[in-house]
């Protein structure tokens, strides 16, 4: 975990979590954004200057849409301090180390380079910096922001990353039955991972498209859907809840329905009903799961959206598929380089 101390007079590089939704050119929903500021605080109270890079959305080239102002304009606000920017996202001498202390690319992916792996463009981003902090648990594609520049420069995971590591990673080493994991969506890419998680639980209550398309297992307990397919029905509502308020570790991954048209949300809003946190009741020892884990974008705008709150669970994870793929693996890609560097001092937590 990183400390102040590490980054006293330090040129830091800051890999954050930048990739919300945008309406009308502000954020639509900040979770992620508030996840980094413990992280991003600590750099500025310690660091020399700190430089911001970070992706939002899959534009293929410079596309104004997609551009980060709207997120420099959230964290300036945020943290009541001005933000240089560099418009062109990948341009590192456009900004003078010391012209300010905090400073912001563009969108990454507004180069080619950041998709390719390419070790030169990891090393221009990386250029005059002495340090890379890594907070954006949810990145976990190839990506030379990823992938290479924690091989250039010593890289140290972020608060928020630390705590997405030993939150899941109790999950993975520290099974508590019955464990329950409810996964739904449209991507038929989600298929993998209940192929390599359906060992981990106890039961897995799969949802939405999933639902039509998973192979048959034991422990896999597919949805019956509304006639029209976009919501489970009553009746996988009713053994769904029931599943939940009965199980001791619950991990939700996507919306049962398509909430977002206001009329397909009953069955997303009873999970998250039924999976709510309620001190009294767990005090009281009359049912309810005794950890629950929430994750992926769409689950983070469906809290919100139906009338909860992100504090009516132990904890939300930035990550929809990064989250998945550490329940399977235990491990993030982040990991797994830095692990390898020598300059890196994990005894030092």
């Amino acid at each position: 975990m990183i400390k102040g101390s590490l980054l006293t007079g330090k040129n830091v590089l800051f890999r954050a979590d930048l990739d919300v939704p945008l309406e009308s050119g502000k954020v639509a929903n900040d979770f992620r954004l508030q996840a980094l500021l413990p992280t991003l605080k600590l750099c500025l109270e310690n660091a020399q200057s700190t430089l911001i890079i970070g992706h939002l959305g899959r534009p293929t080239g410079p596309d104004p849409s997609f551009s980060l102002k709207p997120v420099r304009e959230w964290l300036e606000r945020a943290l009541n301090q001005s933000i240089f920017f560099i418009s062109s996202g990948f341009s590192p001498g456009e900004w003078v180390r010391g012209q300010s202390p905090l400073a912001m690319f563009d969108n990454l992916r507004f180069h080619p380079s950041e998709l390719s792996n390419d070790r030169e463009f990891a090393k221009q981003l990386s250029a005059g910096s002495d340090i890379y902090v890594y907070e954006a648990f949810a990145a976990y594609n190839e990506a030379a922001s990823l992938r290479i520049i924690p091989e250039i420069i010593p890289t140290y995971p972020g608060l928020r990353f630390s705590a997405e590591v030993e939150e899941l990673g109790n999950i993975v080493k520290n099974r508590v039955s019955p464990s329950l994991l409810i996964i739904s969506g449209a991507k038929e890419d989600k298929v993998k991972y209940v192929d390599n998680l359906v060992d981990k639980f106890d039961e897995i209550l799969v949802g939405g498209k999933l639902a039509s398309i998973i192979s048959p297992h034991a422990n896999i307990v597919p949805a019956s859907l509304t006639p029209d397919g976009f919501d489970i029905d009553q009746a996988s509502i009713t053994l769904f809840s029931g599943k939940i308020m009965a199980a001791k570790s619950v991990v939700i991954s996507g919306p049962l329905g398509r909430f977002e048209d206001g009329q397909h949300a009953a069955g997303t809003k009873a999970i998250l009903e039924a999976a709510k946190l309620s001190p009294a009741r767990r005090s009281l020892g009359e049912g309810g799961p005794a950890r629950v884990i929430i994750g992926g974008g769409d689950t983070l705008a469906a809290i919100p959206a139906l009338g909860f709150s992100y504090a009516d669970f132990d904890f939300v994870s930035t990550g929809g598929g990064a989250m998945l793929e550490f329940l399977a693996t235990g491990t993030h890609p982040l990991l797994e380089v830095i692990k390898k560097q020598p300059y890196t001092p994990f005894s030092q937590k």
